[in-house]
């Protein structure tokens, strides 16, 4: 073979070599961002798997197994890949354990490690067809299509069903499933989950305010929910009610609650009438 002709084999073999190398780690890349964040108040901290720890700002991408805290002023709004939002309150604390996203099947599997704090999940493509689990000290919590909000203590979990289409917690071998919107399952270390209770009349404002903070994540969250009732339910009616009752929490509480809301369990209770028509996906 003519000389040329081998040095022309030879570059075109390095620029594939080099091409694949490319692909490969622009896959890897792909893969490790798992969403973005969306809406911050101050100063919440991401540490990336094989990175140091960073600040988060909008628009910052968060990735798999990435450890996610917050001081007692901050908050976090995240948006992942296939739509589901996690909103992680003060003084909290968790790991993006897995996610796994098929944009095609739009199925997948999600799974977060809360170890302190406050969180909501708002489902989003991946909770139609597959759990999205909340793994706590006390207990893990599962939601299908709806929304949550879970607050962990080191040997209690309080897990609030919001709406949707069912909510689970289990625990020490055993599982509770809660369907109706406004029942609470409050675990124990070490304990199998309690029995579903009605939440205390008077405090889904605290605990939306406190998750909420400033004005965009408010807008944020109500946007979520719009997609989540739309997406899953196609009821003008029902989203037209459950938007307006959520918007006027927000507004009522949002602006006055931030750094000043109290952060215990004892806010983890959701005022709305358990039996009304208007939370319920059915």
């Amino acid at each position: 073979m003519p000389k040329s002709n081998v040095i022309v084999l030879l570059v075109l073999r390095a620029l594939f070599i080099g091409a694949a190398v490319s692909a490969l780690f622009a896959t890897a890349q792909a893969q490790s961002r798992v969403g973005v964040a969306q809406s911050i108040q101050n100063n919440p901290v991401g540490k990336p798997p094989s990175g140091v720890d960073r600040v988060l700002r909008v628009g910052t991408d968060v990735q798999a197994n990435e450890i996610i805290s917050t001081a007692a002023d901050d908050r976090a709004h995240l948006v992942f890949l296939d739509g589901t939002t996690l909103t992680i309150g003060p003084s909290s604390s968790m790991t993006i354990d897995k996610f796994v996203y098929d944009p095609t099947t739009q199925k997948g599997e999600l799974a977060v490690n809360a170890t302190k704090g406050i969180f909501r999940v708002i489902g989003g493509r991946i909770s139609k067809t597959a759990e999205i689990t909340v793994s706590t000290p006390s207990s893990t919590i599962g939601i299908r299509g709806g929304i949550m909000i879970v607050g962990v203590e080191a040997t209690q979990t309080t897990s609030i069903f919001v709406y949707g289409n069912s909510m689970t917690v289990t625990a020490n071998g055993a599982t509770q499933t809660v369907t109706q919107p406004g029942l609470q399952v409050t675990t124990i270390a070490g304990s199998p989950p309690g029995a579903p209770t009605i939440v205390v009349q008077g405090s889904l404002s605290a605990a939306l305010g406190n998750l909420a903070g400033n004005n965009a994540a408010a807008a944020a969250i109500l946007s979520a929910i719009n997609t989540l009732v739309a997406n899953n339910f196609d009821n003008a009616a029902v989203l037209a009610s459950l938007t307006s009752l959520i918007q006027g929490i927000i507004n009522q509480n949002a602006p006055s609650t931030i750094g000043t809301t109290n952060t215990s369990l004892s806010i983890l209770v959701i005022p709305e009438n358990p039996n009304q028509t208007q939370a319920s996906p059915n």
